[in-house]
C-alpha cells in the first residue's frame, strides 16, 4: 500500500524518531490493506462516522489476535491514533478499543549476558563489532544512540598526562542530550578501529561518523564506491547485524520462539547496569544511562569518580581484568607495608623513650649510690 495523500502529509509531520516513523507507517499500511482503503479514504470515512472505524478496527483485532502479540496490536492502535490526531479527528472511543486489545505480555525476564559470553563475542567479532559491544557494555547507551554519534562526542579525560576515562556525549545537540563514560579498554578498541579506517585513506575529522559502514562490501555500498567516503551505520543496521552475528555464532539460544535469553543489543545495556551497580549507587547508574531525574544534578567530576570505581567491573578483557586485580593487590600490599613501617616507627619511638627513661633512672641511681658511699 502506497502511503500518499494529504492525510499522510499531516501524519508525517508528527515524528521526531525515524524508527518510530518507520514502525507506524508499516502498521498503518497493513491496516489499510485490511480495510481496503487509501489513507485519504480512511481519514474521510472516519471523519464522517467514527463508529465505522471502531467496528472495523475491532474486527481487525479479532482477525489478528492469534497471529500477533498483544504488544503488536497496541502498536497498531498507537499508529492509527497518531494518524487521526494529526488529521484533527476526534470522537473515537479509544478506551473501548483498549479493553478489547489483549494485554501485552511481559518480556522482562531476559538476562544480561555474562562476562564469559561477552569475551567469546569479542574473540569472534571484527573490530567494528568489538567497538559497538564495548561501548554498550561500558556506557550503557541504547542502540538508537549510535545514530548521529561522531568523533567529537568522545572527550578523553586526563590527569597528570594519563587518560583516566573517556566522556561520551550522547544525542549531541538534542533535547535528550546527556553524557556517560567509556572504559580505557573501549577507548583503545575505538583507536584501533580509527587507525584501520585511516589505513584505507579515510580522513577522520570531528564530524566523521563514529561507527561507519563496511567499505569492502558492495552489498551495502551500491551508490558509494570510494572506501574513503564513510557512511554512518544506522542503529537499525547495528541491531540487525548483531542479531545475524549472534545467530551465526550460536551464542544465544531461543527459549520460546523468538524469546531469547538476552537481547541482541539491549542485553549489553543490562550488563552495564548490573555491573556498574556493584560499585555505584543506582541513581548514579541511571543518570549515566540517560534516565531523567529532574531534581538530582550530580557534578561531572563526582560521576567520573564514581564511574572509575565501577570501571574494573565493566572491563571485559581477561588480561585487563587480571591487571586490575594485580594492581588492587599491589595497592593492598603497599598499604600493609605502609602500616608495618608505621608500626615499626612507633615501636622505635617507644624503644627510644624507654632507653631515654632507663638512662635517666640509671643516672639517678648512680647519684644515690655515690651519695651513700660518701656517708
Amino acid at each position: 500500500m502506497n502511503l500518499e495523500g494529504k492525510s499522510i502529509e499531516n501524519f508525517m509531520k508528527g515524528f521526531h524518531s525515524d524508527s518510530t516513523k518507520e514502525s507506524y507507517c508499516k502498521k498503518l499500511s497493513q491496516f489499510l490493506v485490511f480495510c481496503k482503503c487509501t489513507p485519504d479514504e480512511l481519514e474521510s470515512r472516519t471523519r464522517k462516522n467514527t463508529k465505522w472505524f471502531q467496528d472495523i478496527f475491532i474486527d481487525y483485532i479479532e482477525a489478528r489476535r492469534k497471529e500477533v502479540s498483544g504488544s503488536t496490536l497496541h502498536q497498531f492502535r498507537d499508529a492509527l491514533k497518531h494518524f487521526f490526531e494529526m488529521n484533527d479527528i476526534e470522537g473515537i472511543n479509544w478506551s473501548k478499543i483498549a479493553k478489547i486489545i489483549p494485554h501485552a505480555k511481559k518480556t522482562g525476564s531476559d538476562r544480561a549476558p555474562s562476562v564469559e559470553e561477552i569475551r567469546i563475542i569479542l574473540e569472534l567479532a571484527d573490530i567494528r563489532t568489538k567497538c559497538i559491544v564495548l561501548m554498550c557494555c561500558s556506557s550503557g547507551i541504547r542502540v538508537g544512540a549510535f545514530d548521529g554519534l561522531t568523533w567529537r562526542d568522545l572527550v578523553p579525560i586526563t590527569h597528570g598526562g594519563k587518560t583516566l576515562a573517556v566522556k561520551l556525549v550522547v544525542y549531541h545537540g538534542q533535547r535528550e542530550q546527556y553524557f556517560s563514560f567509556l572504559t580505557l579498554e573501549c577507548h583503545n578498541a575505538l583507536l584501533q578501529y580509527k587507525r584501520l579506517r585511516e589505513s584505507i585513506g579515510e580522513t577522520i575529522i570531528q564530524s566523521s561518523p563514529l561507527i561507519r559502514d563496511t567499505w569492502d562490501n558492495n552489498r551495502y555500498r551500491k551508490h558509494v564506491t570510494d572506501p574513503r567516503i564513510a557512511m554512518p551505520l544506522s542503529s537499525k543496521s547495528i541491531a540487525n547485524q548483531m542479531g545475524e552475528f549472534l545467530k551465526k555464532m550460536k551464542l544465544r539460544e531461543s527459549r520460546l520462539g523468538t524469546n531469547y535469553e538476552f537481547k541482541q543489543v539491549h542485553g549489553f545495556r543490562k550488563y552495564f547496569k548490573t555491573n556498574a551497580e556493584r560499585a555505584m549507587k543506582t541513581i548514579d547508574v541511571e543518570k549515566l544511562m540517560g534516565h531523567t531525574e529532574n531534581y538530582y544534578k550530580p557534578s561531572e567530576r563526582y560521576l567520573l569518580e564514581e564511574y572509575l570505581k565501577a570501571a574494573p567491573y565493566l572491563t571485559i578483557s581477561e588480561a585487563t581484568d587480571l591487571k586490575n586485580k594485580l594492581e588492587q593487590q599491589i595497592t593492598v600490599s603497599d598499604k600493609k607495608v605502609g602500616e608495618l613501617e608505621r608500626d615499626n616507627v612507633n615501636l622505635q619511638d617507644r624503644l627510644d623513650k624507654l632507653e631515654s627513661n632507663y638512662d635517666s633512672i640509671r643516672k639517678v641511681l648512680d647519684g644515690v649510690l655515690v651519695a651513700r658511699a660518701r656517708k
